[in-house]
């Protein structure tokens, strides 16, 4: 059965399309399958309304062809249409029915706000008109209403659909006929502000690929214009997380794996990437415990020397957002010199993507771009060698409310010359083995832990993140 999380997820993939006809043909499919599909008629708007903006950034790209325009505005003209989608806006209205027209005034005037809701999308402020268009036939309401349509007109609420330019009035077809004037680019900005916004939001809900698809499309559609340049660096720094978290987690699925062994239901595999002197360990299980316990024992930096091997002491740098630290390790392995590592570690939430809560951390002491960004220093020398974090996934998969799966992934150089990968390989093993098996046991005696304590010292962090498994997992 498709869910609303599957055609987000299909929506994600088919803007980062590269080919314009490959867009609306995947787009065209989505659509199709939304109509059929048995989700409620807000979720068939939300999506149908994601669709809609997906095309209007693709129509107003200045490279595209007068044929893909044409194609995009005769798909729009179908979705518009389409008797099942004008069924369903019809069914909301009837919701709203018994409101007042005051009520109808205070919506039309909050279209511009943030939301994730029909009512902040275009095809959400059409409506909420036509809404009021509908009530202007009631006499007694006519001052009321003419203030509405005034603050819509003010909007300038357009569609490229033939069936309605017909409706629209001289000034809006002048927009549309000549080249674009400074009411367009009044509004232009505003879209422009609408997508960051959103695009904001999701990520301060650790949402990066939800940020990432209203980011793209912000770039797609307004890069070339001045006002895009003061949000150009957010756009950036969200697209090239986004594009570091995929690459990575690709690791997990990828191919070449070798099967060291099965112990307590743990699973570790192995192998040695080309062109590098290092060795990649996978480690997955599952285990009888909810999985926000299990994120706060990766979570809590300072009380990682409980489980990760041959670390002493580890401490956060610096707090960049509450799902994101700069932190320092320090190790101590016998017969070799002591090791550091110097890593950002950062959260997100998948759950809507691919049912999942990623940790992704990599190494940032040789970042310094990324160090000054953030007001971090961090000595060129030191009295450790300093270890290299390619990348460590931490992937939890939550199964119910009880339950979870665990995937690890690792690529580390502990710079340690003239030793075999053979030898590295083995190394390597035994400290997964030793890793995952310790969180899985912290986490089976969570309660009893000394991270309980800390857990509860930061009971609204996780209980924010509970709160997304709830909802995900509907208890």
């Amino acid at each position: 059965m498709l869910k609303i999380d599957t055609f987000q997820e299909q929506l994600q993939q088919a803007v980062q399309l590269k080919q314009s006809d490959e867009k609306l043909e995947n787009l065209r499919k989505i659509f199709s399958e939304l109509i059929s599909s048995p989700l409620n008629d807000n979720e068939k708007l939300n999506i149908y309304n994601d669709i809609n903006l997906i095309l209007t950034s693709l129509f107003e790209q200045k490279n595209g062809s007068f044929e893909e325009k044409e194609q995009i505005k005769n798909l729009m003209g179908i979705m518009m249409n389409n008797l099942e989608v004008q069924e369903f806006m019809f069914r909301i209205a009837d919701e709203e029915s018994n409101q007042d027209i005051s009520y109808v005034a205070n919506q039309i005037q909050e279209v511009r706000s943030l939301s994730i809701n029909y009512k902040a999308s275009k095809i959400g402020r059409e409506f909420i008109t036509q809404k009021a268009e509908q009530l202007q036939q009631q006499p007694s309401q006519n001052q009321i209403l003419n203030l509405n349509v005034n603050v819509c007109e003010d909007q300038q609420i357009e569609f490229y659909d033939n069936n309605n330019y017909s409706q629209q009035s001289k000034e809006e077809q002048s927009l549309i006929q000549s080249p674009p004037s400074k009411i367009y680019h009044e509004i232009a900005q505003d879209e422009l502000s609408e997508l960051i916004n959103r695009s904001k939001y999701e990520f301060d809900q650790t949402k990066i690929d939800q940020a990432y698809v209203y980011a793209k499309l912000a770039q797609d559609k307004f890069q070339s214009s001045f006002t895009y340049q003061q949000h150009a660096e957010y756009v950036d720094q969200i697209i090239v997380q986004y594009n570091y978290l995929i690459e990575n987690v690709k690791e997990l699925d990828s191919d070449g794996w070798l099967f060291d062994g099965m112990s307590n239901g743990i699973s570790v595999k192995y192998k040695f990437p080309e062109n590098t002197s290092t060795a990649s360990m996978l480690m997955e299980t599952k285990i009888p415990v909810n999985a926000i316990r299990v994120l706060a024992l990766v979570n809590e930096m300072d009380l990682n020397y409980l489980w990760v091997p041959f670390c002493k002491r580890t401490y956060v740098n610096k707090v960049l957002n509450r799902a994101c630290k700069v932190c320092t390790s320090e190790m101590y392995f016998p017969l070799i010199p002591d090791r550091e590592c110097v890593f950002v570690g950062e959260g997100y939430d998948r759950l809507q993507v691919n049912g999942t809560i990623t940790l992704l951390s990599r190494s940032v002491d040789g970042d310094k771009e990324f160090l000054e960004k953030n007001g971090i220093f961090i000595p060129e020398k030191s009295k450790f060698v300093r270890m290299y974090i390619k990348y460590y996934i931490f992937e939890i998969t939550p199964i119910d409310k009880d339950s979870c799966s665990i995937r690890a992934c690792t690529n580390v150089n502990p710079k340690i010359s003239m030793v075999p990968n053979s030898v590295l390989a083995y190394i390597g093993r035994k400290f997964a083995h030793i890793l995952i098996s310790k969180i899985v046991n912290y986490a089976k005696t969570f309660e009893k832990s000394p991270f309980y304590p800390v857990y509860q010292e930061h009971i609204e962090f996780y209980n924010w993140l509970e709160e997304k498994l709830k909802t995900h997992l509907k208890y």
